[in-house]
């Protein structure tokens, strides 16, 4: 690991746009720290990022679980210092008719998609503070804002992290802390949306193309911040 480079956290990695933004934020020279459930991916993620000159940190985390949580971001400050950049990234998904959302589906989507985003952001914003600023990007999705029928478990936790992002935009803005909501509007290609027969690399997003908008939020001057912005595809309707 490099010390003199600033650490971003990425908290929910797989081969997606999780892996997509480890690698871009590593090109643009973060030592990045990844956070997942399970090191399925990350390990050998990491062992590329570390191949190519990279600094790369991955760590096996339940995001809801607030010790787990806590332990794992503190264990990563030692070595590369308080975070710069945190990007909440995980997330649950159910799309069901409303009477048939079990109580557990419920709650176990609000505890990935807004309880995660919580608990990361109460233990990094305090050290953000004390470096001077920082960054943190909330991925959304198209529930943020317009949730659909069957979608009540997921919009409403998904509605619960915007306002949460937006609630934290006005607090620490002011303070140095630039937290942005990106609405992720459209499928991104993925090992597990490739194998649906409708999707294809032309009607999805590619997660190198969201990783470089990202990127662009993370190095945006304080007079010219943005909370919120939407990415789809150019043959999305909305």
């Amino acid at each position: 690991m490099s010390e003199d480079r600033p650490l971003a956290v990425v908290a929910g990695v797989g081969p997606g746009l999780g892996g997509a933004l480890c690698r871009r934020l590593s090109a643009a020279g973060y030592a990045v720290a990844g956070l997942a459930r399970t090191n399925a991916y990350t390990d050998k993620l990491a062992e590329q990022i570390q191949a190519e000159g990279g600094a790369a940190h991955m760590v096996t985390c339940e995001l809801t679980d607030r010790g787990a949580v806590e332990q794992a971001l503190r264990a990563l400050e030692g070595p590369l210092g308080a975070p710069a950049v945190l990007i909440y990234n995980a997330g649950g998904f159910l799309m069901s008719p409303f009477d048939e959302i079990r109580p557990e589906e419920f709650d176990r989507l609000w505890e990935i998609n807004c309880r995660g985003a919580f608990l990361c952001s109460r233990q990094v914003v305090p050290r953000m503070l004390e470096r001077g600023g920082g960054t943190i990007i909330f991925t959304g999705a198209s529930a943020s804002v317009k949730p659909g029928a069957r979608f009540a478990a997921f919009g409403s936790s998904k509605f619960a992290l915007r306002g949460m992002a937006l609630a934290m935009a006005r607090e620490l803005g002011p303070r140095g802390i630039h937290v942005a909501h990106v609405v992720i509007d459209g499928v991104i290609w993925t090992p597990r949306s490739q194998a649906r027969p409708e999707v294809t690399e032309d009607n999805t997003l590619q997660p190198e193309a969201i990783a470089e908008t990202y990127l662009s939020l993370i190095r945006q001057p304080r007079s010219a911040w943005t909370l919120e912005l939407d990415l789809r595809p150019d043959v999305e309707p909305f």
